[in-house]
């Protein structure tokens, strides 16, 4: 079809539409209006400091001079307060030997990057965060001691919820976060701010722990030692930035429908990493579908875990796309203070800096976790083991190749100029499957689900709860660089180069693993434009026989000879007590609890898989395959017996011959 190329700067001069004003009606339902950049105390005239505290009074430019590559509080909120802190309520040491009692456990570590010539050690860590952090220049003194948090006015529910709006930001400095985390430790609150993040270390989760002396808690002083030997922290410097933010609203579904019949899939730059999958061929790959490079896609070994997009040492600028829940984390506050859970909770233990915002920045009632969809930007992944299978990370420990200094970037949003690492971003956001089969749902049912043979998982319809127009519209939500303010832009570009993935969609929620992957094909076609069009983004899809949600559900992703050989390594190669969780009811053997594969699925394996996909759609337009995939699901409603890309391939068949719509199968 033929339409005219409309080159609009709001979408980076990269979206082709077939009018200027449903681009621009795109661009007013995502709010993409300039925000004025939150520079310091001085630049909030209206806010309620008054009642807070004190006003620094410092000369912004003077501030901006002392500030150059270097961190300090920023935010575009329309308003900040501060607060000041509880006195604690006991010694670093004691907080320390809560984690670690007596000392035992702790990971002597010598970071190759560290400014310290011989190994870092509890005692060590203890008498820096005493001498040099807690009571040496304060990161926070131009606020008097009191930390500053965004205040989100775009709401009257906003306290209940995240300090963030839509479409807000805020960043500390890696030496204002070791404070933080610090002062939670030894006990200090927030006066007036009822912060998750002190909450949650001293809450009493089932199983009578609390996470300041579990997993998060040790993986908090991990942080507190690698801030010991940063080299960025050195003199009391600010150090990096870990950035964080909220997307706007999302956007129209059909518009966005209309939208993609002029993006090809191509533009994705999606690339398959087949992670541990049980391969039956040597080279490891699936004729006519792109690969991510090895460098980026190394299998496990006996000794540990390769790299994935969850991994350590994934290539720098790899964003670890996060299967969240409503909040990021998961279900983790009241039920969990370990390394268990689901993918979402692995990353936050492995990655310290994350978790403490998720939780300092917001005050919720009943879940005080950063909401959905969000970035974070300048964290790292300071421990060695983790995986998407979940399998090595009983081997928690210190990463002594910790990134400091060598994956920072000069980045710049607006008059603010720092540095960002590249290490792992990460953008959180969940499914609009969640809660579509219940944990507590029938066995009968999670079954179905775990072999992509229930209904519900098809909804092709323009305005189901669970439709698969909704999963395309999430993903591109909370991927697309316009959902994001537009002071963030040049600086995302710099730190992002690339999103990795794995089953999003069919992790918990038990979505179906081929809606999946094809909802996050078409989104990442559609996403792509802001960041620079074809390619400016590759989506990285990692593809397991026991990832550590849903342990050999993106089996069913293969063709039938490929899927039946990945659920037999499942079974073969069952993932350990701590390579998965699943609630009791996804387990498919009464008789060996243990397993937590999809058992007996053979019979589920189609015809075809992701490779026949895209032998026959990889050159067509996002909307060719939305459009067929809504036909299918509505045409066999209620009908599982056929995987969705066997009824996609048969109907192509059936149009290539006839043009009409085939009979049902």
């Amino acid at each position: 079809m033929e339409h005219e190329d409309v080159t609009l700067e709001t979408l980076s001069r990269r979206w082709s539409v077939k009018s200027i004003a449903a681009t621009v009606s795109l661009v007013a339902l995502l709010g993409l209006g300039a925000i004025s950049c939150r520079i310091g105390h001085a630049d909030f005239a209206g806010s309620e400091e008054a009642e807070q505290g004190d006003s620094p009074g410092q000369d912004t430019s003077r501030r901006l001079r002392e500030s150059f590559e270097e961190g300090g509080f920023l935010t575009n909120a329309d308003e900040i307060k501060t607060f000041g802190w509880t006195k604690p309520t006991r010694t670093t040491l004691q907080a320390f030997n809560a984690a670690f009692p007596d000392g035992k456990g702790f990971w002597d570590v010598q970071f190759k990057e560290g400014k310290s010539k011989k190994p870092i050690t509890g005692k060590g860590v203890v008498s820096w965060i005493d001498e040099e952090l807690l009571k040496g220049k304060n990161p926070f003194a131009e606020y008097h001691g009191k930390v500053p948090i965004p205040w989100d006015v775009s709401s009257t529910e906003s306290a209940k919820e995240d300090q963030l709006g839509p479409g807000q930001y805020v960043g500390y400095s890696r030496r204002q976060l070791c404070y933080i985390v610090a002062q939670s430790l030894v006990g200090a609150d927030t006066t007036g701010y009822k912060n998750g993040l002190h909450r949650f270390m001293f809450k009493w989760s089932q199983g009578g722990c609390q996470a300041q002396n579990g997993g998060f808690g040790k993986s908090w002083w991990g942080f507190l030692a690698a801030c010991s030997d940063d080299p960025t922290l050195k003199d009391g410097r600010h150090g990096p930035m870990i950035m964080v933010a909220k997307a706007h609203p999302s956007p129209d579904e059909q518009m966005l429908k209309e939208l993609s019949d002029h993006f090809p899939l191509a533009d994705s730059g999606f690339r398959l990493c087949r992670y541990d999958d049980g391969a039956i061929d040597d080279q490891n790959y699936l004729p006519g579908v792109p690969r991510t490079p090895p460098s980026m896609c190394k299998q496990p070994t006996a000794q540990g875990p390769g790299v994935d997009f969850m991994s350590t040492s994934a290539v720098k600028g790899q964003a670890l796309q996060d299967i969240a829940s409503q909040w990021l984390g998961g279900y983790v506050y009241g039920n969990s203070c370990d390394l268990g859970g689901g993918q979402d909770t692995r990353a936050l233990v492995y990655m310290p800096e994350v978790s403490a915002l998720v939780f300092f920045l917001s005050q919720a009632t009943a879940t005080p976790q950063l909401r959905q969809p969000a970035w974070i930007m300048g964290g790292r992944m300071l421990f060695a083991g983790l995986d998407g299978t979940g399998q090595f990370d009983d081997r928690f420990v210190l990463d002594e190749w910790a990134r400091m200094t060598d994956d920072l970037v000069k980045v710049q949003v607006k008059s603010r100029r720092f540095k960002v690492s590249t290490s792992k971003p990460l953008v959180g956001f969940m499914s609009e499957t969640q809660h579509m089969v219940t944990f507590d749902a029938p066995k009968w049912k999670i079954a179905k689900a775990r072999t992509n043979q229930l209904a519900e998982q098809r909804d092709g319809s323009p305005t189901g709860q669970y439709s698969f127009r909704k999963q395309i519209a999430q993903w591109y939500r909370s991927v697309a660089l316009e959902s994001y303010s537009g002071d963030l832009h040049p600086m995302m570009k710099k730190v992002v180069k690339a999103v990795g993935a794995g089953p999003w969609m069919a992790g918990l929620w038990f979505g179906d693993s081929q809606a999946g992957v094809l909802a996050m094909w078409i989104g990442q076609a559609l996403a792509v434009q802001s960041w620079g069009g074809s390619g400016a983004l590759p989506l990285d899809y990692y593809l397991y026989s026991r990832f550590t949600e849903n342990p050999s559900n993106q089996c069913f992703v293969h063709s039938r000879a490929a899927c039946q050989k990945c659920l037999w390594t499942c079974n073969q190669h069952k993932p350990g007590p701590h390579g998965f969780w699943l609630p009791p009811n996804a387990l498919m053997s009464d008789a060996d609890q243990s397993n937590a594969c999809v058992i007996g699925g053979d019979n589920a394996c189609g015809e075809n898989g992701l490779e026949n996909v895209m032998w026959n759609f990889g050159m067509k337009h996002a909307g060719d395959i939305w459009e067929a995939v809504e036909n299918i699901m509505q045409w066999h409603r209620g009908d599982v017996s056929h995987t969705i890309f066997d009824l996609l391939i048969q109907q192509l068949k059936y149009d290539r011959m006839a043009g009409v719509k085939p009979p049902s199968m």
